[in-house]
């Protein structure tokens, strides 16, 4: 459950940015500086969204769950560590 709280609070912060950028176009219409500045506002808080989604995906990587969320699944965010073994090679021994 705890992984599942921060990826619906990444997913509010970038849905409260695109509510920004809409309230940004509506305000260039009359004050362009205002506008402005609401849109790289907008985008600063839809950047920081998409990285705590990023730091919650390799949190839960790291902690080695399986996930269910195939939103991460698609964007290659979360896979599940492959296992690797090293080849054995004939070097000679001392």
């Amino acid at each position: 459950m705890e992984f599942e709280v921060g990826y619906m609070t990444a997913l509010v912060i970038v849905g409260i940015s695109f509510l920004g950028f809409f309230l940004s176009m509506m305000v260039d219409e009359v004050n362009r500086k205002k506008g402005i500045v609401i849109f790289i506002l907008s985008l600063i808080l839809f950047g920081l969204g998409v990285y705590y989604y990023y730091v919650v995906g390799l949190w839960q990587r790291k902690s080695g769950g399986d996930t269910v969320n195939k939103l991460n699944y698609y964007l290659y965010l979360y896979r599940p560590a492959p296992e690797t073994t090293i080849p054995e090679t004939n070097l000679p021994q001392n």
